[in-house]
């Protein structure tokens, strides 16, 4: 799920959103690791990244990863690579 962000382009660039993306899957060692990369490609550093093993048997891992002052464009760009990887079972993304 996808909130949009509506805000108005200021003296022809784009407005900058922010964006958090809840996302869930396997707690494995590497899993981190693929969550940072797409965002780290775009060449941004997430504000925050914070992972708690979940699922009372701490088989699930669920991941807050947030990042501020990003385009639009952006938001979109990496929402969509984080649906791609490898045992990503949910994607929460609030985009504003």
């Amino acid at each position: 799920m996808s909130v949009p962000s509506h805000a108005p382009a200021v003296a022809g660039h784009a407005a900058h959103v922010n964006a958090r993306y809840l996302v869930v899957g396997p707690s494995d060692p590497g899993f981190l690791s693929r969550l940072v990369e797409p965002v780290a490609k775009l060449g941004e550093v997430p504000t925050r990244v914070h992972a708690s093993r979940e699922s009372g048997d701490g088989s699930e891992l669920s991941v807050d990863l947030r990042l501020s002052a990003i385009s639009p464009r952006t938001a979109e760009l990496v929402e969509n690579a984080l649906r791609r990887i490898v045992g990503v079972r949910q994607v929460i993304a609030v985009v504003e």
